[in-house]
């Protein structure tokens, strides 16, 4: 499944990019999501719990980062999850794009996922609508972060 989605953050590009790429930080921002563990600094262990349509699952995920690329201010992640009661799983690869725009900052995000299992079960517009939903409340939270 392919989500595309954008949004804008009220501060400089030079305030969002370092919180960003600072994966425990950020992660703060997801609707419940916490990262519980820093393995490396380019790989982290968190526990990530999702509501879609009667169905609530939660996943032990790993992050990994694949690129921050200061240059164009693209950051790459990769995302294992399973379900905590082997009821599937997840993959997914994000890329945030940040972009300067008018003093605030344009994040762009693309996000390709493998979803399994019994949250699968409840079809593509139903997680689609999640994603949308738990997207914006992230751009909310990252505004007041940052």
């Amino acid at each position: 499944m392919i989500i595309d989605d954008a949004f804008d953050v009220d501060a400089p590009l030079e305030r969002v990019w370092p919180v960003l790429t600072d994966v425990p930080r950020v992660a703060g921002c997801i609707p419940n999501a916490v990262v519980t563990e820093t393995v490396d600094d380019k790989t982290y262990r968190a526990k990530v719990s999702v509501k879609v349509g009667p169905v609530s699952i939660s996943y032990n995920a790993t992050i990994f980062v694949e690129s921050f690329d200061e240059p164009t201010h693209t950051a790459t992640l990769r995302v294992q999850g399973d379900d905590t009661k082997g009821r599937g799983g997840v993959r997914a690869t994000i890329v945030s794009r940040l972009v300067p725009r008018d003093g605030k900052t344009h994040v762009e995000l693309h996000t390709d996922s493998q979803i399994s299992g019994i949250i699968a079960s409840v079809g593509g517009r139903l997680i689609e609508g999640v994603a949308k939903k738990t997207i914006a409340e992230f751009a909310q939270r990252l505004s007041k972060l940052v």
